[in-house]
């Protein structure tokens, strides 16, 4: 009896000192090839322990032991094997992002390599540019034909129109460590545009994430913005509003699920997102950029039809080129309270701001309406008929509410009051 709990225990022992070795070898390394040696130790030490433990008991223990062991390795092998399979992605999402021909970017004095395009004016110059901020975080704009359309006609107004991608997003460079993807980031990086630009004041218009990345950049340079457009913006302060908006929900069932069934349970992405609470460096090195991004692409594209009042508005094109390190590390910054300042920051500011959302948006309306009654110098525009994707739904009168406003003119529907909600309820099909 005493043999048998001599080798239960010492076989646990060995049992319990693997994978620890093993968990440790993957949190600590932050460079593959050193996570391989520390298992590769692990393993070594592993078969010497059990050969020594083995030399000291008789032979019935001692094969008791090893089998213990062995039968941990083999289970830990096949643990890994599942664990290295690749994120499920649509094969289409494996295809690298085609660069358009006018594509240029801006080296950034913040260090950030940025993907941007450049619409000319060709009417009669206005000193100030417009500036396109994309959602996400993580959005591909750059790659996207269908972004640039609704602001084209502006460069026969005069303006200067550029599109770019945030850092870690379309083709702009990522970043090595992913826990620099940060709200002060993006700002940083909006500001070192302006100054590129050597324009004294930006036009800037914030879709999705980018608007609430443009009340950011708003309350940390309030003289150089000189007019604001917030479409379907999110949360200004993302740790005030944690649930604001679940697009999956507005899908249908049999899509809903499609979207579900990528993430939860899948043993990869568990480890990877425990990692990236720990070791953010050790998590990108465990699944890099490509095999990520691919993952949220396939994602994404599962649940477009959520951004818009009728599908049947949305492009066959198969977006790409959206990042998932963008995404997860910018908005967990936010949630932690990156944004705390900005609404006290804005409650003073004297730039003319426009907020549009559509009737169907999935982002609730109580933090949308937090910008116009924030905002002294706000004015709040529901579209009927459109959904988050407003420019989508609704493209005639997305452009010309845009155009009005940057043009000092009054707006081509009435003003929605903050206490008024234009929401109607999306019912998935």
């Amino acid at each position: 009896m005493r043999g048998a709990a001599t080798v239960v225990i010492v076989a646990a022992s060995w049992c319990v000192a693997i994978v620890a070795a093993a968990v440790a070898a993957v949190w600590l390394a932050d460079v593959r090839i050193l996570a391989a040696v520390a298992l590769a130790v692990c393993l070594v030490v592993a078969w010497v322990g059990a050969w020594y433990t083995g030399r000291r008991l008789d032979r019935r223990q001692s094969y008791a032991v090893v089998t213990a062991v062995a039968s941990v390795l083999v289970f830990a092998v096949a643990a890994a094997t599942i664990v290295a399979r690749p994120l499920p992605s649509d094969p289409r999402a494996d295809q690298p992002s085609a660069a358009p021909e006018d594509v240029r970017y801006w080296d950034l004095t913040t260090g950030s390599q940025l993907a941007y395009r450049h619409l000319r004016a060709t009417g009669a110059a206005r000193p100030t540019p417009v500036i396109f901020v994309g959602g996400g975080p993580g959005e591909a704009v750059v790659n996207n034909p269908a972004k640039a359309d609704p602001y084209r006609e502006l460069t026969r107004l005069g303006y200067d129109v550029y599109l770019y991608d945030q850092i870690g997003a379309g083709l702009s460079a990522r970043l090595s460590n992913p826990a620099d993807y940060t709200v002060d980031r993006h700002v940083a990086d909006l500001e070192a545009i302006r100054r590129a630009l050597g324009a004294d004041q930006l036009t800037l218009i914030g879709a999705s994430w980018g608007g609430s990345l443009v009340a950011s950049y708003l309350a940390a340079h309030p003289t150089r913005v000189a007019k604001a457009v917030l479409t379907s913006p999110a949360p200004m302060d993302y740790a005030r509003w944690p649930d604001a908006g679940d697009i999956a929900a507005h899908l249908p069932d049999a899509q809903r699920q499609r979207a579900e069934d990528l993430m939860p349970g899948n043993p990869r992405f568990i480890t990877w997102y425990g990692l990236g609470i720990v070791n953010p460096v050790a998590a990108h090195n465990f699944i890099p950029d490509d095999e990520a991004d691919a993952f949220f692409d396939t994602f994404l594209n599962i649940v477009r039809p959520a951004t818009v009042c009728d599908p049947d508005n949305l492009s066959d094109v198969y977006e790409t080129g959206n990042g998932l390190y963008a995404n997860v590390f910018t908005t967990r910054d936010a949630a932690s309270g990156a944004q705390s300042h900005v609404q006290a920051q804005l409650e003073t500011s004297p730039t003319p701001a426009m907020i549009i959302t559509g009737e169907c948006n999935y982002i609730p309306w109580a933090p949308t309406a937090e910008y116009a009654t924030t905002l002294p110098n706000a004015t709040l525009l529901c579209l009927p008929n459109a959904g988050h994707a407003v420019e989508l739904d609704r493209p005639d009168l997305y452009r010309r509410v845009v155009q009005d406003f940057l043009l000092d003119q009054p707006p081509a529907i009435p003003a929605t009051p903050p206490t008024q909600p234009c929401t109607s309820e999306v019912v998935p099909g």
